[in-house]
């Protein structure tokens, strides 16, 4: 059993108001999907079923989202097995760099709000808290401002990302918009389905499923270097496929890929992800007073960070987790923690 944690105190005047279905929704409720791969070509097909309450459906169809119901019909057996432990890096000595990616899929159908906000939320903290030089931050946002966060350029800053590392450097990767899943085809996913991420113009040049990214950023990552990733999405859990899940409520490490694939999806870095939510979860948005609104785990990942330099990586996750409890009651979201080599999480975590 974890011993209890109180949470660290939320900012003055804490409360948090869920919005409603017309605007906050980060990940729409209500619908479930797949998307079908043509036999011969390279295109999606997609189509929409909606579960659950019909007056809802205007507001909870995404166009990302396609197929049949089927999370009724997940698997529930986690194959676990005695990890080998490895510390968590200190600070590094190398260089940092980052790449941040919110997408509010402006002038769509389903348009979100709070994506961009979400990387001025985090921006600050990169750079004031955690030492990373601006001129080393790549920013991907749909706000007319700059490059916009399309696939073409999504894949090429994730390949850039990885090509630069060396040993001794630290990346951070973030990516808050649209995510889902799709029917895994190699059989490496635990529970069947592969998970993914929508760039801006998905519905013209497709989804970036879990199996590409681990390809391009996590595989290529140099010895010694280090990546933390954030996801603020629906059905993240395990969005970098890596081998190790942790699991709170045992303390203990367990599968994040199956086991067969446990050594294809191994790096010779250092990889970790914290993810707004399970596999089979969404991700919630709300609004804080004086902050416009953003993704639920961004705010717990920035306020935890923030306000606890050293204490340990357990403490620091039932912290998130705690934020996401007192923030909304209800919510059926669980941050998760996966990565590369099952750390020691008595010791003290770093960005």
């Amino acid at each position: 059993m974890l011993p209890t944690i109180d949470v660290i105190p939320f900012p003055a005047a804490f409360e948090l108001f869920r919005q409603d279905h017309h605007t906050c929704k980060r990940r729409r409720k209500h619908a479930s999907w797949e998307l079908w791969r043509a036999q011969q070509t390279s295109s999606i097909l997609e189509e929409i079923a909606v579960q659950g309450r019909p007056h809802l459906a205007e507001f909870s169809r995404c166009s990302r989202s396609s197929g049949v119901p089927y999370f009724n019909q997940r698997m529930t057996e986690v194959f676990s097995y005695i990890p080998r432990y490895t510390q968590p890096s200190p600070p590094p000595l190398g260089r940092k760099r980052a790449l941040l990616i919110g997408i509010n899929y402006t002038g769509q159908r389903y348009e979100l709000r709070g994506c961009n906000n979400d990387i001025r939320h985090i921006l600050p903290c990169l750079i004031n808290r955690w030492g990373y030089d601006p001129t080393d931050i790549v920013q991907l946002i749909d706000d007319g401002c700059g490059p916009p966060p399309t696939k073409d350029n999504i894949l090429l800053e994730m390949r850039r990302l990885a090509f630069y590392a060396r040993a001794g450097d630290s990346m951070f990767f973030y990516f808050s918009g649209h995510g889902g899943q799709i029917r895994d085809l190699d059989g490496d996913e635990v529970d069947g389905y592969d998970e993914f991420i929508c760039p801006v113009d998905y519905q013209q040049s497709g989804v970036i499923n879990d199996d590409e990214i681990h390809e391009i950023m996590v595989k290529p990552l140099a010895a010694g270097s280090r990546l933390t990733a954030l996801f603020d999405s629906c059905h993240s859990g395990t969005v970098l496929d890596l081998p190790y899940l942790y699991d709170s409520g045992q303390c203990k490490f367990v599968d994040g890929v199956t086991p067969g694939a446990r050594i294809k999806k191994a790096s010779q870095a250092q990889v970790v992800c914290f993810s707004g939510c399970g596999d089979s979860e969404e991700s919630e948005s709300v609004t804080m007073p004086g902050q416009p609104i953003g993704g639920l785990m961004t705010f717990a990942f920035v306020h935890v960070f923030s306000c606890t330099q050293t204490l340990t990586f357990q403490s620091k996750f039932e912290q998130i987790r705690a934020f996401v409890r007192k923030a909304l009651p209800d919510a059926k979201q669980q941050p998760q923690f996966s990565c590369s080599s099952p750390l020691d999480t008595t010791l003290p975590f770093y960005i």
